[in-house]
């Protein structure tokens, strides 16, 4: 039977336990339409609200795989609490195949605000999304690497707001079986979609793990693994929640971009740990012919590089650098 379709106005969830799948509909006053895909599992036990959401870029598949697997695991006799499950936040840029993003307007939604359902397409989707998930108590966005895009497996935790929410942030990532563990404590280098979850005393986290738009057996895993840790270091599930070893990184984030469009040779991987100066790759024209070489400005780990040789400097929509950059450095802290 296939999930039913609601308006968003008229969106009324049981108050019995139970499994409840919706596809969440708004129109934006272009006419283009919004569907979320949303389940709903209210346990049989009184808890908090957790919100498991992945697909926020479209081509990220490995949390949006998990979060379906998740969908079938959890079960409402064994849960306390509600469990809200979004395994893609846009229909319409997932069947597009669609890459960063938003194919009706360009932009980058994970960037943006919510609050402001009359402006973009956009601007919609995400006010939409914030008001599915703004009585949750806690929250996981699941993110990985597109297509162009090699990145190391890692959570980055908005340290933002008070220091219980704080906690409460770093608490959700701890069940991830990652390497590195990031808190970020600086605001502009929180998403604003964190920052107006932190603001609605939501804990968060987002979580970055799975390269190159190949949802790996490995890397759902991590995702769906770390879902149940989540789970069960809030109290909605029994046992005792996994605590993989972790690093913690610290350092000020910087990217190299190119100014030019060529043809990408990396000479570096995701996860390297690059000394100053150090050569990270050139640019060429289509005949091979050295356009541009491109170092470390300080000694840093590589957290993702552009894996795809076409860089285009000239498209740029609204000012958006994913098409020109090249690779994406965290300049480590000297101990």
């Amino acid at each position: 039977m296939k999930p039913e379709k609601v308006e968003f106005d008229s969106l009324i969830w049981s108050e019995k336990p139970g499994v409840e799948e919706r596809i969440v509909t708004r129109k934006h006053h272009s006419g283009e339409l919004i569907e979320i895909p949303v389940v709903r599992i209210r346990g049989a036990k009184p808890g908090p609200q957790l919100t498991v959401m992945s697909g926020m870029h479209a081509g990220e598949y490995s949390g949006i795989l998990a979060a379906q697997k998740l969908v079938t695991a959890v079960k409402p006799e064994e849960l306390s609490g509600t469990l809200l499950i979004v395994p893609v936040i846009s229909t319409r840029a997932f069947m597009e195949r669609n890459m960063q993003l938003n194919p009706v307007d360009q932009k980058e939604v994970h960037f943006i605000r919510p609050g402001n359902p009359d402006g973009s397409f956009s601007d919609m989707l995400i006010d939409t999304l914030f008001e599915l998930v703004k009585d949750s108590d806690f929250l996981i966005d699941s993110h990985a690497g597109e297509m162009a895009q090699a990145l190391i497996s890692w959570v980055p935790v908005p340290m933002w707001g008070p220091e219980e929410l704080r906690d409460k942030s770093l608490s959700l990532a701890l069940g991830f079986d990652v390497k590195y563990v990031e808190p970020r404590y600086d605001e502009p280098s929180i998403p604003p979609l964190c920052l107006a979850l932190l603001d609605a005393g939501i804990a968060n986290i987002w979580v970055e793990c799975g390269k190159n738009g190949v949802p790996t057996e490995s890397d759902t895993a991590i995702h769906f693994d770390g879902y149940l840790a989540a789970l069960r270091t809030i109290g909605m599930l029994e046992g005792e929640p996994a605590r993989p070893d972790q690093q913690t990184l610290r350092g000020r984030r910087s990217q190299i971009n190119a100014d030019i469009s060529g043809v990408w040779h990396p000479a570096v991987k995701e996860g390297d740990i690059v000394e100053k100066g150090q050569y990270l790759g050139r640019l060429t024209d289509y005949f091979g012919n050295m356009l541009q070489e491109y170092h470390a400005p300080a000694r840093s780990i590589v957290l993702y590089y552009w894996s795809n040789p076409a860089i285009n400097a000239d498209r740029r929509p609204h000012g958006y650098d994913w098409h020109n950059g090249l690779v994406s450095l965290l300049e480590l802290e000297e101990s």
